[in-house]
């Protein structure tokens, strides 16, 4: 398996389009990434055409994004386009389209493994590049999981745009204005995932007992809002400052387990508080499930990313060949108050692994072996040879 990828920024499009296949020559590539920041609009068409033509790929996805990752640096809000490419042997690579319709028509687990081509006894890997105002594709997620037990599910939100038909969606000679572009890779290759949101636990894990729909009303029997305010009372100063800023739910994946560490909850955020007592979170919660508050900010964000990047290198028997980056919009400077930090983490820390990837507006990635989209988080998919 061989993986590069590519940065430039130049402003002329047949420019950039140049530099990037000049940096990734040398091979045929199994598969293309590429992503494009929306200052070369309305002429991603030329692009796109120009690293086909030059690059001749077996098959490639792609989107337009509010701002672009390349190998060492995170362009944001300023013109640049990424370039990924992989020699991937033995693998299969199958590319799709999917529209609003698909998404309610496709009903049962067979509907969806005839319509992407693909066996779950493959245990294929997916990823995923929808445009927001045109599919629900968040519901599709579990639909999928479902249909392919056991796959991995990635990729993110195409983030260019403010108003429906603005992105670009891209699959080989396709570009389209609306949708869900994606591949299944199946054979003669091996993914892990780094699903890094951000945040650290604050207080202690509490029991729902009463909950109706999105809002959490009771916790341990108690009034969840008064909870919450009780938790404040006993943090740290600095630690309410960051909770007067803004409190996350951490909803525990195995409810079985008696201690949780980094990775162990999915991140949701807390909307509002209902009547004094309860407390509207955006996701539906049920009595038995155990939560967590949890608090974000630039040293918790950089500590729970480094500590998931090692805890992954060390479960590999190779180092990675390399990787995609899907990054919420608002972390980069916004929260880190510096450039490039979550590519150079990676780098740091899993050398010799050229990555690229793009801002979005949604990351869509594994927590507790169920594919969720997210915010504030960094997913990263990683690949391997079997």
């Amino acid at each position: 398996m061989i993986i590069r990828s590519a940065l430039s920024t130049d402003t002329d499009p047949r420019g950039a389009a140049a530099e990037i296949c000049e940096a990734v020559a040398g091979f045929a590539p199994d598969v293309a990434a590429l992503w494009i920041s929306p200052h070369y609009g309305p002429e991603y068409e030329d692009v796109v055409s120009r690293v086909r033509d030059t690059l001749n790929p077996r098959n490639l996805i792609g989107c337009t994004g509010e701002s672009i990752i390349g190998p060492n640096a995170e362009v944001e809000s300023a013109p640049a386009v990424a370039l990924w490419v992989a020699s991937m042997p033995e693998t299969r690579v199958l590319p799709f389209v999917l529209d609003q319709n698909d998404l309610i028509t496709l009903e049962t687990d067979e509907d969806w493994q005839e319509r992407l081509g693909v066996s779950p006894e493959s245990v294929p890997t997916f990823i995923l590049l929808p445009d927001p105002f045109s599919v629900h594709f968040d519901a599709c997620l579990s639909h999928m999981d479902d249909a392919f037990p056991g796959s991995t599910i990635v990729g993110g939100v195409a983030s260019a745009a403010r108003a429906p038909g603005e992105n670009r969606l891209f699959l080989n000679d396709q570009i389209l204005r609306q949708g869900l572009v994606g591949i299944s890779l199946t054979g003669n290759v091996r993914v892990s995932t780094v699903v890094s949101q951000g945040c650290r636990p604050i207080g202690e894990p509490f029991v729902i007992t009463k909950a109706e729909s999105n809002v959490i009303l009771e916790l341990g029997g108690k009034n969840a809002y008064s909870v919450l305010k009780e938790v404040h009372s006993h943090a740290a100063s600095a630690d309410q400052e960051l909770m007067r800023q803004g409190v996350n739910v951490g909803r525990a994946m195995d409810e079985n387990r008696r201690t949780f560490g980094v990775g162990d909850f999915l991140i949701r955020n807390i909307a509002g508080i209902v009547e004094n007592k309860g407390l509207a979170v955006t996701d539906c919660f049920r009595a038995g499930q155990t939560i967590q508050f949890h608090v974000r900010d630039a040293a918790s964000a950089h500590a729970e990313m480094r500590t998931l990047l090692g805890s992954r290198l060390e479960k590999m028997d190779r180092p990675p060949a390399g990787g995609m980056l899907f990054n919420c919009n608002g972390r980069g400077t916004q929260l880190f108050g510096e450039k490039d930090h979550d590519v150079r983490l990676i780098n740091d820390v899993m050398q010799h692994c050229p990555i690229a990837g793009f801002f979005a507006a949604g990351e869509i990635g594994p927590v507790g072996g169920r594919t969720f989209v997210h915010g504030f988080t960094s997913s990263l998919i990683l690949f391997h040879e079997t």
